[in-house]
């Protein structure tokens, strides 16, 4: 978890979900995923969402890109410098990373994998 305030936020945060995404197979080989944007205006109430194909280029920077397609409204509650928060997809549809801001100011990424859970027999 970092704190949005955290001087060194957009380099954690950048290197959390590369981790998270690369551990646990969201990006493929060629570095490809689905992120979710959403392509409704600013002022609408109602968001438009659409996974859209991306490939990750050799200079990246998803935490610090200022992209209002990807500035938590959310993290806006604790501070006015640009905060993330996105939702990505393997191609696969077997892994979806989410980096969000929680309500005590921090960001962090979690990761849904449902072929990697145990499930208790009974």
């Amino acid at each position: 978890m970092i704190d949005v305030n955290d001087p060194e936020m957009p380099s954690k945060v950048n290197a959390s979900w590369l981790r998270m995404a690369t551990e646990y197979g969201v990006l493929n080989d060629q570095r490809e995923f689905l992120l979710s944007v959403n392509y409704s205006d600013p002022n609408d109430v109602e968001p438009e969402y659409a996974w859209i194909r991306v490939r990750l280029s050799e200079q990246w920077d998803l935490a610090a890109n200022g992209s209002p397609a990807l500035r938590s409204g959310f993290g806006g509650l604790f501070t006015d410098r640009f905060v993330p928060e996105f939702s990505m997809l393997s191609l696969d549809h077997k892994a979806m990373l989410n980096t969000t801001v929680w309500g005590n100011g921090t960001v962090s990424t979690i990761v849904i994998r449902p072929d990697r859970l145990t499930h208790a027999v009974d």
